[in-house]
């Protein structure tokens, strides 16, 4: 229910979602810039379905407007007053298109997502990405509760079906950079050439056997002598999923 206290807005944040999409030229637009589905888009500006902090972030990042009028309707529009068109850029103050809130910067991390899928099946071409395409928010209590730094993480997405039912295709997977030291049953991204996969690992005396949850594929068993050829990029800590259409 809205709040109805000081300046916050009589409006929905459905309603604010569609006038983001409004801006940027419509709501597939929008879906697609923001990282949303087209479906769960919907269910926001229908105020069937409340959205997270990150897909907030992400739309309020698209459209250039300031983030805490598109949570709670508080506030202007834009921080500075001023209709300006949508921006996308990361640049100097300015987070994605609207200007950083000092409060919801001292409480959220915002880590970097890079347009790079990572194979959850039998391989995904690489990318030599270093610029990232978004930023997703993470609370910094949870990532020093996780024991996590901020610039370890980053932000890659599953392509494939062989992790089901534990990661989906297209599910948000949060990487530690740091966590390159293989231990039996965590998941990792794996590098080879230009090959990535997201897999279970289980370390054997001579070899490693990359494991599929989905039992329709069988394990890749990397011997000791052609460990050298695969990189270890980082360990999966955290998954994030649509759940329905």
């Amino acid at each position: 229910m809205e709040k109805e206290l000081g300046s916050v807005s009589s409006s929905t944040i459905g309603t604010r979602i569609s006038e983001v999409a409004d801006m940027v030229g419509g709501k597939k637009k929008l879906a697609n810039m923001a990282g949303i589905s087209e479906s769960q888009l919907h269910r926001y500006i229908a105020d069937t379905s409340q959205p997270t902090i990150e897909p907030i972030v992400s739309i309020a990042k698209v459209g250039g407007v300031n983030l805490l009028w598109l949570a709670t309707g508080d506030g202007p529009k834009y921080l500075n007053e001023v209709e300006q068109p949508y921006q996308h850029q990361v640049t100097e103050g300015v987070c994605g298109g609207y200007i950083a809130n000092r409060d919801f910067l001292s409480e959220f991390a915002l880590i970097p997502g890079y347009s790079v899928q990572v194979s959850a099946g039998w391989g995904s071409e690489g990318s030599d990405e270093v610029e990232p395409s978004r930023h997703l928010a993470f609370r910094k209590r949870w990532l020093k509760w996780r024991g996590f730094a901020e610039k370890d993480l980053v932000v890659v997405w599953a392509k494939g079906d062989s992790m089901e039912p534990i990661i989906s295709n297209n599910n948000t997977l949060l990487i530690n950079m740091q966590r390159t030291e293989l231990t039996d049953g965590n998941i990792y991204v794996i590098r080879s050439d230009n090959q990535l996969w997201v897999k279970r690992v289980q370390v054997k005396p001579n070899a490693w056997l990359l494991l599929s949850d989905n039992p329709l594929y069988p394990p890749i068993e990397v011997p000791k002598t052609e460990q050298h050829n695969f990189h270890v990029v980082g360990q999966v800590v955290h998954i994030s999923k649509d759940i329905g259409d």
